[in-house]
């Protein structure tokens, strides 16, 4: 079953259009998981308007980011690893559709990018180049200029959704310039770009993450989407990690609100050894009051950072506003996160060990969500930016928040 690809303009009945879609995808994506296979999960996917709504709102960033908050949260109830493979795709279309940068010839190669994944109705894969070595951040490709174009050598360790996507942007460093972002399509059947085996052969294996590795990867000129000659190179790629930022919490928190619903099945269903049905049980109902408060508060604070980057209209009159809306992004990940792996856990000890029997959600979600906090920053680099900046020399009620 598909949904037909012709959605209304008209707001309202587009949204729900929209919502049907994304129930075919919850209807889907079950099945899918039980036989081990997501082919036909993502020829859904792909059947519908849901992969290529960056385009269709390149114009609305904040209408943009809470519907595909509302997609990934969605999904994420089901299987967070299923969800963040899908998150790669959206935070780098979203962030190529909305970036407030001047026209010229780096936003005309992200325009043209944009109409390939539409018209071509493709997924995009994406790497930050980092690989595993002896120092944190380590960067493990890099670039050269090669005639007119470049050519690409190296290893990068994550690369989600790397199996079933058709386009890959990627960040390296051209050598003796800074960082660049780069397009490559098709991702697959070429020699040069080799694929490796899953990187998370368990818990994490529906993100379909490998290591890709790159050996004298000739590239045309027009693969550079943003290079360190472009004005605001750095900026577009902090804008592209503040939306990474807000949309990894939004399908953990969907892991988060799958977790509550297993739990008000669970109480609704089992009663206490009084008779008295667990729903009722004045304990319960505080303990899943905490629960729901923590998520609430969770959800909130990644909306509302999104409506700070969503406020970011133009480069370079925006900048601070952007800084702003990068440290936002930061927190709304680490708030939400680590909510998504607190009630997640809070929600196996009041099911107990049924929570690891016949299949149980709860099972898929305890694994998965405790990957939330560990990327793409860590919860330390975070805890850090934000302590450095609460004992600066100016007072903290004075600071900006």
């Amino acid at each position: 079953m598909t949904v037909g690809t012709s959605l209304p303009r008209d707001e309202h009945a587009g949204a729900a259009a929209y919502r049907e879609q994304i129930a075919l995808l919850a209807e889907t994506l079950p099945s899918a998981l039980a036989d081990g296979d997501l082919s036909a999960f993502y020829d859904v996917f792909r059947s519908t308007e849901l992969p290529f709504v960056a385009a269709a709102h390149a114009r609305q960033p904040g209408p943009l980011l809470r519907l595909c908050f509302e997609i990934l949260h969605r999904l994420g109830a089901i299987s967070p690893a299923t969800a963040l493979a899908i998150e790669n795709h959206y935070y780098v279309t979203s962030a190529i559709a909305t970036a407030p940068l001047a026209d010229g010839d780096a936003r005309d190669a992200r325009r043209r990018l944009l109409s390939v994944i539409e018209e071509r109705r493709v997924l995009v894969a994406n790497t930050s180049s980092k690989v595993h070595a002896s120092r944190l951040g380590a960067i493990g490709t890099s670039a050269r200029r090669r005639g007119d174009g470049f050519r690409v050598n190296g290893t990068a360790a994550y690369m989600s959704l790397a199996t079933e996507a058709d386009v890959l942007v990627f960040i390296t460093q051209i050598a003796d310039e800074g960082p660049a972002i780069f397009a490559i399509e098709p991702l697959h059947d070429n020699p040069s770009i080799e694929i490796g085996p899953y990187l998370f052969p368990e818990a994490m294996l529906d993100s379909d993450t490998h290591r890709v590795t790159f050996h004298d990867l000739d590239l045309r000129a027009d693969a550079l989407l943003v290079g360190p000659r472009d004005a605001h190179a750095r900026a577009f790629i902090a804008f592209e990690m503040a939306w990474h930022q807000l949309l990894i919490p939004a399908l953990y928190l969907g892991a988060a609100a799958g977790a509550i619903e297993e739990v008000r099945r669970f109480a609704r269903a089992t009663r206490a050894r009084d008779d008295q049905p667990l729903a009722e049980v004045d304990g319960m109902v505080a303990d899943v009051g905490r629960m729901a408060i923590e998520y609430r508060s969770a959800c909130a604070t990644v909306l509302r950072a999104g409506d700070r980057l969503a406020a970011v209209r133009r480069f370079p009159d925006d900048l601070g506003a952007l800084e702003h809306a990068v440290d936002d992004a930061g927190v709304a990940k680490y708030v939400g996160t680590r909510c998504a792996e607190a009630v997640v856990g809070a929600a196996r000890r009041i099911v107990g060990p049924r929570s690891f029997t016949g299949g149980q959600l709860l099972e898929r979600l305890s694994q998965e969500a405790m990957f939330g906090p560990l990327g793409p920053e860590v919860s330390s680099v975070i805890e850090r930016r934000h302590g450095r900046r609460a004992l600066r020399e100016d007072p903290f009620l004075e600071q900006w928040w």
